[in-house]
């Protein structure tokens, strides 16, 4: 399943995860930072512990914080990590707690059993590195209310986000319940909680889809009344035909109850069609055959129109009722509203029904509407032929496109 980039739940997900990792990166970049400034301030305060130690001032080192430890610097030096290493000192922590000692001071490069060049002379002030005191810091250290704090920033923000996306999830339901309705599936009913908005909105649309499957199953009944009532007295009228002596009248009552019974079919294909009942059998079939179909439907023949075949061997892959349907009422409104024969052009992608008359009105080449009111009242019709053709050429993934040129309409359904 391909995921929607602009979908909002995808946008709230990717703001979150954007939001979440910078809140934790700016913490870890502040501890790091307050690490660093508390380290510089207990190398202070050891350095100025270790000059009051040695200027016999050690009860001082109460107020710094600082104590004489009696871990030796061996200890430190092997089992404690480096904090801070100075030329001659070292910050070490150990067991939790921070030290401070002086390292023995490096070897001059002597040559064996050579005196050195002069006298090496320790000043007084100079500690003895042998027998270095440790410095242990007796302020408490803990990063442990932060960690808290920070759990507790991560856990709201979590638990907002868990919140937001559950109340967000109907909307989602909703789409798909949609999406599901525009494919024709009406017996929906998307699940509703709690009295926000959305589930308003879901409420409504549930109430919606009753009403349109109410009006649904009302026009279905309806429509079938219709056709029963009066494909009765066409039987009747066909029957009654029969009876009469044969000849050129008989022929032709019987073949205008025929048609109106075909008519009768047609309208019951076509409401099924409108209402998505219709299922596309798609198969490949020859134009030609295609053609003969619909001139049947018509009750007339080819020399009723003016066939240009340049690809005469045509294969088309349709539903052969439906397309034949379209094709009818694009040459019924060639032959009724032109002058003349029709032309009928095959080509290898195209098909053009072409006659010469008056341009189709602007408001008219919107085949996507049924009908339109401006012209409901009128006898140049309403449309709907060209509105189903439109629907079922759409329905094949053919277009249907109109020109008029040179006083000639061109109606052209593109393969």
């Amino acid at each position: 399943m391909s995921i929607n980039r602009h979908s909002l739940i995808v946008l709230i997900v990717f703001f979150f995860l954007i939001t979440f990792t910078l809140i934790n990166a700016l913490f870890w970049f502040a501890l790091e930072y307050t690490q660093k400034r508390q380290e510089s301030e207990q190398l202070r305060r050891f350095l100025l512990a270790d000059r009051l130690m040695y200027h016999e001032k050690r009860a001082d080192l109460k107020h710094l914080m600082i104590r004489v430890s009696t871990v030796v610097p061996s200890t430190l030096i092997k089992e404690g990590d480096v904090i801070i290493e100075l030329p001659f000192a070292k910050m070490v922590g150990y067991r939790g707690k921070i030290f401070f000692f002086h390292l023995p001071p490096p070897k001059p490069p002597f040559v064996r059993n050579q005196p050195p060049p002069f006298m090496m002379i320790i000043p007084p002030h100079m500690p003895d590195f042998a027998h270095a005191r440790v410095l242990e810091n007796m302020q408490e250290e803990s990063r442990l209310y932060l960690w808290i704090v920070l759990g507790g920033i991560d856990l709201l923000f979590l638990t907002f986000f868990a919140y937001l996306i559950r109340k967000l999830l109907p909307l989602y339901r909703l789409k798909n319940a949609i999406q599901s309705f525009n494919d024709g599936d009406t017996a929906l009913d998307a699940p509703v909680e709690g009295r926000d908005e959305i589930s308003a909105i879901t409420r409504e649309f549930n109430h919606v889809l009753e009403k349109i499957a109410s009006m649904r199953e009302a026009r279905s009944l309806f429509l079938r009344n219709i056709l029963h009532e009066l494909k009765t007295p066409i039987m009747k009228g066909s029957l009654t035909t029969d009876c009469f002596e044969p000849g050129a009248g008989r022929e032709r009552l019987k073949r205008v109850f025929d048609r109106m019974s075909y008519l009768l079919d047609e309208f019951a294909k076509m409401e099924r069609f409108s209402s998505g009942e219709w299922q596309l059998n798609v198969q490949e079939y020859r134009f030609v055959d295609l053609l003969d179909h619909a001139c049947d439907i018509l009750l007339c023949d080819r020399e009723s129109l003016i066939i240009k075949e340049e690809a005469s061997r045509m294969i088309v892959k349709v539903d052969f009722e439906l397309f034949a349907i379209a094709l009818k009422n694009l040459l019924d409104n060639a032959i009724k509203y032109g002058e003349g024969k029709p032309s009928l052009i095959i080509l290898e992608r195209t098909i053009d029904i072409c006659n010469i008359g008056n341009p189709l009105p602007e408001s008219k080449q919107d085949f996507s509407k049924p009908f339109n009111r401006t012209f409901e009242n009128s006898s140049a019709g309403l449309g709907l032929g060209l509105y189903l053709t439109h629907s079922i050429l759409q329905q094949h993934g053919f277009n249907l496109d109109y020109s008029h040129a040179g006083g000639l309409n061109c109606f052209r359904i593109r393969l």
